[in-house]
């Protein structure tokens, strides 16, 4: 069977794979149909001084198709190579386009998020920073006029008594009211927005 019969389906057909075209290309051995060319042109030499003429005969026509299929299997390389090539491109240029498709699809989604759930939660975020602000204050007026009193049973700030602040630790740095920051979105509120901290272009 002729190399070209063997592969034909990898070397024609447009469906071919790319495994197939490995495999197509892995099955074609150059060494083995060059080796064929030598030991045909040896064969043939062998008959120059000696051989009749029906006997050259044979041997060139067995040195003719060895080189021919040798030739054909270098055609066949050259030519799996290039669908190689080819279809690695294609596969490659699919992966990225696959790969385009899931990030947008993401960040569309997390845009949708952004414009929904953000904003919402954020709103509600500063409503709660503007409560809690409003409750210290008053916790802090409160244990003033206490103070004034003589009282000492003063009533404990709002914040920590959701977080407790570590142990030898300075309040401010785990203050959410003094650490949390948001500028406005949306309808959303700011909150802590130091514009300063923005360059604007």
């Amino acid at each position: 069977m002729s190399i070209i019969d063997k592969f034909r389906t990898a070397l024609r057909s447009p469906d071919a794979t790319l495994v197939d075209l490995r495999a197509a290309l892995a099955g074609i051995d150059i060494a083995a149909l060059e080796g064929a060319v030598v030991a045909a042109q040896r064969a043939r030499a062998s008959l120059l001084l000696d051989g009749s003429e029906k006997e050259l005969d044979a041997a060139d026509a067995t040195l003719t198709r060895a080189i021919r299929e040798r030739d054909k299997g270098l055609a066949a390389q050259e030519h799996l190579n290039v669908r190689i090539a080819e279809a690695e491109a294609a596969a490659a240029a699919a992966d990225l386009d696959a790969e385009r498709d899931a990030v947008e699809r993401e960040a569309e989604t997390v845009k949708r998020l952004l414009l929904k759930e953000y904003v919402a939660h954020q709103a509600a975020m500063v409503t709660i920073l503007q409560r809690l602000d409003a409750a210290e204050d008053a916790v802090t007026r409160h244990n003033e006029l206490r103070a004034k009193a003589g009282r000492t049973d003063r009533l404990a700030p709002v914040e920590t008594r959701a977080f407790p602040v570590p142990t030898n630790q300075f309040a401010g740095v785990y203050s959410v009211r003094r650490r949390t920051s948001f500028r406005s979105v949306g309808n959303a509120p700011s909150w802590n927005d130091d514009a300063s901290d923005f360059l604007v272009l």
